[in-house]
């Protein structure tokens, strides 16, 4: 039907498809929040300066996209990521 498919709605749920932006020349170290199948939340160790870290309760998206060398994450897993910023918000990638 009408709607369906790829290409359907071009504003649509793209949040992990917005353009961004690199914040962090070193990667920052954090733990995983949760997972929640395909995306889940980050909380930094150290808290990041930049006016959107206070979205989302301080933490920070992660897509399965923006994992290297697996699908998926732990809950409670320490990891290491770079921060990105998009219009939503900030987020991780490289974890």
């Amino acid at each position: 039907g009408k709607g369906k498919g790829k290409g359907a709605s071009p504003e649509g749920r793209q949040g992990h498809t917005l353009p961004r932006t690199r914040l962090s020349a070193d990667k920052f170290t954090g733990t995983v929040v949760e997972w929640k199948g395909k995306y889940g939340w980050i909380k930094p160790a150290e808290e990041i300066e930049h006016e959107k870290a206070g979205l989302r309760g301080g933490r920070l998206f992660v897509g399965m996209d923006d994992i290297i060398g697996r699908q998926d994450l732990d809950g409670g897993a320490p990891v290491e990521f770079h921060i990105c910023e998009d219009e939503s918000g900030l987020g991780a990638e490289e974890v």
